[in-house]
């Protein structure tokens, strides 16, 4: 039987078919396990793995390995999601996700296509194969939207819902299921993450899963970091728990943020969805686009801030305990002194000639000029990230006021 951890590592292959993912692009014949179970092995199988350089499309099939052989009783079509250095990738997701468009020469069609090869190919060879779709991200949509309009079930990951998109007999299928109590649909979606929550969950596919306030966007969104797997089950931790609106997320995402840099990134997301949302800008290519990049770019500012604002805690506490160095020591001595007056046949007099003759007194033992240019480094330091993270919400605002002056240019008013 295969688990989630199992999709999970499936889901995660799909993008080793890409060239500008790894250097050694998986072929047929490679083979892999989930990281924590070495045991449970699966293979890349014809028809080959599919990289398309000007879509951004990446699929491949894999099949689990039994007694050393490839087992096609279950067949599992992977789609990759989104690779960030990948612009055409950037543009699919406008182009899918927002926009809708499923038609020909974009990665919906290409997803159909290939599922379509796999099923023929495999399905005469192997009759008593069953297939699956699995995808993570833009992957995890291409994998739902496939399984919904071909019929088959489907395991995904933080994946945007493709309801609004789907074919008349697509949702009906999708509703007779649901109806049956067997919806085929599972899309595990980490309760904080902003790119699988980003769409209603209108094929009921969603599982929401439980995690934690304050993390970096990359540590809910990517597969390893967002989800967990039970050691025995291998199924998904903390999966059921009721999903989160995304006023919460976007707080959540700026939430290592001070006001002041917190303001103008929670105005650039928030205008970013909103023009998003809206049918029909969405339903422009080049204006989708430009808003996705607007919010990629925002997410990975967010994250670059926040790096600098956890950086200035070490540096604050350098300079508190250079602040309090000579009273530490000065209280040190006095305690020392206290301690050494306990025995009977030494003098207070005894005492300040020991301290005056090995040097002991604090302005002795601590170089004051040595401190201070120590402090004065540490506030340079200081003064240098706020700057940094004060141009970084500058950069963002100014980057989707340009988007905005654009769409405006664009629609003509």
């Amino acid at each position: 039987m295969t688990t989630a951890e199992d999709s999970a590592a499936i889901a995660e292959a799909a993008y080793r078919a890409d060239p500008l993912w790894t250097d050694s692009p998986y072929a047929t014949g490679k083979r892999f396990s989930p990281p924590a179970r070495p045991e449970r092995e699966f293979e890349v199988v014809p028809p080959p793995p599919v990289s398309d350089p000007v879509t951004g499309f990446q699929a491949m099939t894999v099949v689990p390995v039994v007694n050393g052989k490839p087992d096609y009783s279950q067949v599992y079509i992977s789609y990759a999601g989104t690779n960030p250095g990948h612009r055409a990738d950037i543009g699919a997701d406008a182009q899918l996700v927002i926009g809708g468009q499923i038609a020909s020469g974009t990665q919906a069609t290409q997803a159909i296509e290939y599922a379509q090869k796999v099923r023929a190919q495999l399905g005469k060879a192997h009759p008593e194969a069953t297939f699956e779709t699995v995808g993570h991200s833009l992957g995890g949509y291409l994998a739902l939207f496939v399984a919904a309009e071909l019929h088959l079930s489907s395991t995904t990951f933080n994946g945007p819902d493709p309801w609004d998109h789907l074919s008349p007999q697509a949702k009906a299928w999708v509703l007779k299921k649901i109806a049956e109590g067997k919806n085929p649909l599972r899309n595990f979606i980490n309760e904080w993450d902003v790119v699988g929550n980003s769409i209603a969950n209108g094929t009921g596919s969603a599982i929401y899963v439980k995690s934690i306030k304050g993390l970096g966007f990359p540590d809910y969104h990517n597969i390893s970091t967002g989800f967990s797997f039970d050691a025995t089950s291998g199924e998904v931790i903390g999966a059921g728990v009721s999903g989160r609106d995304f006023v919460e997320i976007s707080e959540n995402v700026l939430f290592a943020l001070p006001v002041d840099l917190r303001h103008p990134l929670a105005l650039a997301m928030a205008g970013t969805m909103s023009l998003l949302r809206d049918p029909y800008i969405g339903g422009v290519h080049g204006m989708a686009v430009s808003g996705v990049m607007v919010l990629v770019d925002t997410l990975a500012a967010t994250a670059l801030a926040s790096e600098f604002i956890h950086m200035q805690a070490p540096l604050n506490n350098i300079k508190a305990l250079n602040l309090g160095l000579a009273a530490q020591m000065e209280v040190g001595l006095r305690e020392a002194k206290d301690a050494v007056a306990m025995i009977p046949f030494l003098r207070e007099s005894d005492i300040e000639n020991c301290v005056a003759t090995h040097r002991l007194q604090v302005q002795n033992n601590i170089d004051e000029h040595a401190v201070d240019t120590a402090n004065q480094r540490v506030d340079d330091h200081l003064t240098l990230l706020d700057q940094l993270a004060a141009g970084i919400g500058s950069a963002v605002e100014n980057a989707y006021a340009q988007d905005a002056q654009w769409a405006r240019s664009y629609f003509g008013h």
